[in-house]
């Protein structure tokens, strides 16, 4: 399976050029490399990587993201032996902020991938192939998400197994809980560590506490509810990414967007 996109008309924060899964990989050479960033994973067999004249091998469930002009190759690790892959191809407006963020150079390779981001492809698929502009900001957040994964990712083979045991199961926990009511105890009683050492831990890896990360995740969502629901009243767009008190909503968000929810709107 394979989609492909062109860049879209309008200015968008991130967009998808293409994306695919089960797809029986041919040799590809670009000694130019690609207009916009590229992710591969393996989903069978194995591949050779050459980024730069180093060589990467991409066995099942490894991945590597490859930055956007540097010159790569990859193929068949044997030209008798078949390999599935799965890929996803993305620029946009903050895409080089983000791609900082992540810490990537020429490549990142990834050794391991957990179930969300191995399965991200797959269960997004359908989404990728709408075509109209509110699909379109759906498919942005969506890539803002893949984005964050590869950074959970990275941070578990950075941070080591600890890491893994506390930062993972909150952010799962934050993406799917968000609109309700979150406390260092919930977080806690989850993790199975004290709330200092779960929230120092946090904090090694994302430079904030869980609860900063929840309110600054929610006001993200907040932003995408006011592009994509424009009739909504500013107090149902805080309730449902669970800001109970309206002024800290807009309070919360005047401080990381620098304008109030009726100010941002005005810009849409």
């Amino acid at each position: 399976m394979r989609i492909a996109f062109k860049q879209p008309s309008q200015q968008m924060p991130l967009f998808c050029e293409s994306i695919g899964y089960q797809w029986q990989q041919p040799p590809i050479k670009r000694p130019k490399g690609y207009y916009v960033f590229h992710w591969l994973q393996t989903e069978a067999g194995t591949g050779i990587v050459t980024v730069n004249d180093h060589s990467i091998t991409l066995g099942p469930n490894q991945g590597i993201l490859i930055r956007a002009g540097v010159a790569h190759n990859y193929q068949s690790s044997s030209p008798h032996k078949t390999w599935q892959t799965a890929f996803l191809a993305f620029g946009g407006d903050q895409a080089e902020a983000l791609m900082a963020f992540l810490g990537l150079r020429d490549y990142l390779f990834f050794p391991s991938l957990f179930p969300e981001l191995a399965t991200f492809i797959n269960q997004t698929y359908a989404e990728f192939q709408k075509n109209d502009i509110i699909a379109t900001l759906r498919q942005s957040s969506e890539l803002y998400r893949f984005i964050m994964l590869l950074k959970q990712a990275d941070d578990y083979v950075t941070n080591g197994y600890q890491t893994e045991q506390i930062v993972a199961p909150i952010l799962t926990y934050i993406s799917k809980h968000f609109d309700t009511a979150i406390t260092n105890q919930q977080l806690a009683a989850l993790t199975g560590y004290s709330v200092a050492y779960q929230n120092r831990v946090f904090k090694s890896s994302y430079g904030q506490t869980p609860l900063k990360y929840l309110t600054d995740y929610r006001l993200q969502r907040a932003k995408m509810l006011l592009t994509i629901h424009p009739d909504w009243q500013i107090q149902r767009v805080g309730n449902s990414v669970g800001f109970n008190d309206i002024s800290r909503f807009i309070h919360e968000f005047k401080r990381y967007y620098r304008l109030t929810p009726n100010q941002f709107r005005k810009l849409m």
